[in-house]
């Protein structure tokens, strides 16, 4: 194979490489091959564009190929992969920076979310021991007035029991008594249900009906109705 004097061959591999690199040798405005380059504007050119937006620039204006002559020792090239290094650094800068923002996100939604459960958890335990105080408290006193109830109820039950014992004893009288037992019984029997009479007007006078009921705390209700977070 014939080498030309001035032209260098490249491996077809490295070909394709050099296709998927995003150079424009058209001018995209007239479809026209680059051919010239203005120095003032750093812009290369195809030949429409020079009478129309360049006339002034005739004295910077060279060939194409005469600009491009070095092109791979130019510093140009040297400051554009500078350029890139640098922005890559920022990039992965910006990256790393992101990640330890997020990861410190995390952190911080981890925490929150603990803390809202050890709330949840401290209002939890701080109403069952509400409770545990109000449950005690109300089985006391319901115990009490039950005893009072119970108490009572005892009396009464004792007390019907007497005099229904009385009645029963008038009906032997009546039955089968004579005029002297009937006489005695009646005076004493007259005495003993007066003296129930009186023991049941005493204690009645001063029975009461037990009323139980519960009014929530303020703070409960605020806290069902008006509280929407911690």
């Amino acid at each position: 194979m014939k080498v030309t004097s001035g032209h260098k061959l490249i491996s077809s591999d490295d070909y394709r490489k050099i296709e998927n690199v995003p150079v424009n040798l058209k001018c995209d405005t007239h479809g026209k091959k680059f051919d010239l380059y203005c120095k003032t504007h750093d812009v290369a050119i195809c030949v429409a564009y020079y009478p129309s937006l360049h006339r002034d620039c005739s004295d910077v204006i060279i060939s194409l190929d005469e600009a491009a002559e070095s092109a791979k020792k130019s510093t140009a090239l040297d400051d554009l992969e500078d350029s890139i290094k640098v922005a890559l650094e920022n990039i992965k800068h910006f990256i790393n920076n992101r990640n330890v923002a997020m990861k410190n996100f995390e952190i911080e939604e981890q925490s929150v979310r603990k803390s809202i459960s050890e709330m949840r958890a401290n209002i939890n335990k701080h109403l069952d021991k509400l409770e545990k105080k109000m449950l005690d408290e109300l089985s006391d006193r319901y115990g009490n007035c039950k005893s009072k109830y119970g108490k009572v109820q005892k009396h009464l039950n004792e007390t019907e029991t007497e005099i229904k014992l009385l009645q029963e004893q008038t009906s032997q009288l009546k039955r089968v008594g004579s005029d002297l037992q009937v006489f005695l019984g009646t005076c004493q029997i007259n005495k003993l249900i007066h003296n129930e009479v009186q023991s049941i007007k005493s204690m009645t006078s001063t029975l009461q009906d037990y009323k139980i009921g519960i009014e929530i705390h303020q703070g409960i209700i605020s806290l069902l109705e008006n509280v929407d977070n911690f």
